[in-house]
C-alpha cells in the first residue's frame, strides 16, 4: 500500500475535474453512482428578492438551453481544461 490512497469518494463534477491532473490512465473512475442530491443556492432571510431573481434566472436558462449547455462543458466533461 506504500502510504497511498487506494479509493476516493467524491462528487461526480469533482472527481472529473481531480483525475484530470493526474497522469493518464493512472486513476479510473468507477460507474454509478452512490447518491443523487441536488446542488442549491442559499441566501439570506431578508433577501427574498435575490431568491426570486435566482429561480427566475435558472428558469430561463433551462428553457433556452444554456443551463444544459454550461453544465455539460463545466461539470459534465473536461472541455474547459484545454481553454482555460
Amino acid at each position: 500500500m506504500a502510504g497511498h490512497t487506494e479509493a476516493g469518494v467524491n462528487d461526480g463534477s469533482a472527481v472529473r475535474g481531480q483525475a484530470a491532473s493526474f497522469p493518464p490512465g493512472s486513476i479510473r473512475i468507477l460507474e454509478g453512482q452512490l447518491s443523487t442530491s441536488p446542488l442549491s443556492f442559499a441566501v439570506r432571510y431578508d433577501s427574498q428578492d435575490l431568491r426570486e431573481w435566482l429561480n427566475l434566472f435558472f428558469l430561463h436558462i433551462n428553457l433556452d438551453g444554456r443551463l444544459k449547455e454550461n453544465l455539460d462543458y463545466w461539470v459534465n466533461s473536461l472541455e474547459w481544461k484545454k481553454d482555460h
